[in-house]
């Protein structure tokens, strides 16, 4: 059943377009699974960072310039090129490589007023700020200790799975292990340094049979990360973090459970000593009266919603024959909320959905061929929109019994106007799966703007007109500078304020 469901969830997210940040973490995901993951200790990673970093050549003993020469000829030509000829990706890279403590020009410039590679090697341990990140970090080892006066310690996008709490020297109060392949905290949550004021934990594996161990930690703890984590009830998590006296920051976004309907209530009415929920303060007015028992459905589901207020600057189309009906509406394609794919998915390949439909009563494909009308009704269209710049000249007829993309949602459709509105909110879509919900905010929601022209039939004959037919010019539209679509999503959620 295990490996179905897994099975299960690879076919559903197949196709899927995440967002940049989501697809830099997916990647990420994908090597800390991996079991062929080389070991790299402390040391090994922390040196790797000296090696990228410009302190390199202020360390390097075999250097065949002095540490004077370095700061006098070498320093400013590499920051030179980097802030006059590096790219916006250039410049994060060149960051992220010379990070490893607050204020490292002061701490070379101190070695170099003394022109001694010793005095940058002796301060480098007394810094109260350590980052080594992005550095293929596994565990950590003795090499930590030397640090003994370490304050704040970031140790994220790495590959750990397990903290050694011995080797983490104990002035240390913030420790950041964001984005590592921590599954579990509490192997080591009781061993942490009592004084840690913050833990980050983002971006990690933890789940809901995993959050019991968050009891464990250090007694004055004051700020916990759990965001993007894998925890899918609220209940267990809220449990174990009750236990904190001192917690007075929390987040949990990004988890299935921060989706659901009664979130911020149920964490609000549980966590009486919070300030601060998922980066925002809390105000007297956002906590409820008095206790109120949730009903389970609120923890376990919410209502996706999606609100167009306004399209602006839509081009107007070419008068539609006489007896047709020429609308716009919008498509919204949100593939992780469409219950029917994820069904058929299971069984079939996407392809086969179309074998789902009734036989089409006509004889031949494709429409503009077997209904005279409709032909005439394209033709015409396309005469009168020959302009260049016409959006409506570049307009494919569809097959509408044939399935062409069946993660779509549709509006109401209205009628053409310089500004359409339409009603609100345009889809509300029941969740009971927060996964799929949660993942819906980190993929790419593609939205249209849909132009249709429906022909009502009837048995009596149809009349010609008779006159000059309207010329060329008529048709044509000109394509606007701007195309404005004001648009808004988000979830309905359980008030928190004047419950009684």
């Amino acid at each position: 059943m295990h490996k179905c469901s897994i099975g299960f969830q690879e076919r559903v997210e197949t196709g899927i377009d995440w967002t940049l940040i989501e697809s830099g973490a997916r990647h990420h995901r994908e090597h800390c699974k991996r079991d062929d993951i080389p070991k790299n200790t402390f040391t090994q990673a922390l040196q790797s960072k000296f090696d990228k970093c410009i302190i390199q050549g202020f360390l390097d003993e075999n250097s065949g310039l002095s540490i004077e020469q370095h700061w006098e000829f070498l320093m400013p030509a590499v920051v030179w090129d980097n802030q006059r000829f590096a790219t916006d990706e250039g410049k994060i890279c060149f960051h992220n490589a010379n990070c490893i403590t607050d204020d490292m020009m002061k701490v070379i410039k101190r070695a170099v007023k003394a022109n001694d590679r010793n005095v940058l090697k002796h301060d480098m341990k007394m810094v109260n700020v350590l980052r080594v990140n992005d550095s293929k970090m596994t565990e950590l080892d003795e090499g930590l200790k030397k640090y003994k006066k370490l304050v704040s310690l970031s140790l994220c996008g790495n590959f750990i799975s397990d903290i050694n709490s011995d080797f983490i020297p104990p002035s240390v109060k913030t420790l950041e292990l964001q984005a590592n392949c921590l599954k579990d905290v509490s192997g080591f949550a009781e061993t942490l340094p009592s004084e840690l004021l913050y833990l980050g934990l983002a971006r990690n594996f933890l789940t809901s049979s995993s959050v019991d161990g968050l009891r464990l930690l250090p007694y004055n703890l004051t700020v916990l990360d759990l965001s993007d984590n894998d925890i899918y009830h609220l209940d267990p998590v809220l449990d174990a973090i009750a236990k904190l006296p001192n917690l007075t920051a929390l987040q949990l976004s990004g988890n299935p459970c921060s989706v659901c309907a009664g979130y911020a209530r149920a964490t609000l009415m549980r966590l009486t000593r919070l300030h601060y929920l998922d980066c925002r303060e809390i105000l007297p007015t956002d906590r409820p009266l008095e206790h109120i028992e949730m009903h389970p459905d609120d923890l376990r589901a919410a209502y996706f919603y999606f609100t167009v207020y306004r399209i602006m600057s839509a081009p107007q189309p070419p008068k539609a024959e006489k007896g047709a009906n020429a609308t716009f509406h919008i498509e919204l394609e949100i593939p992780l909320l469409d219950a029917v794919r994820r069904r058929f998915l299971m069984f079939r390949q996407n392809e086969s959905l179309i074998e789902m439909l009734p036989p089409p009563e006509d004889d031949e494909w494709p429409i503009a061929n077997s209904v005279p009308a409709m032909s005439k009704v394209l033709t015409r269209l396309d005469e009168e929109s020959s302009h260049e710049s016409d959006i409506f000249s570049n307009l494919v007829m569809r097959n509408p019994r044939e399935i062409h993309n069946y993660t779509t949602f549709e509006s109401n459709k209205v009628q053409w106007s310089k500004l359409m509105n339409f009603q609100e909110p345009i889809l509300k879509i029941f969740c009971p799966d927060l996964v799929a919900l949660r993942d819906t905010f980190r993929s790419v929601i593609t939205i249209r703007l849909v132009y249709s022209v429906i022909l009502q039939y009837s048995q009596q004959p149809v009349k010609v007109t008779k006159g000059k037919p309207e010329g060329p010019e008529s048709g044509r539209q000109v394509m606007p500078d701007f195309l404005t679509c004001h648009f808004g999503f988000g979830i309905d959620t359980l008030s928190t304020s004047n419950i009684r």
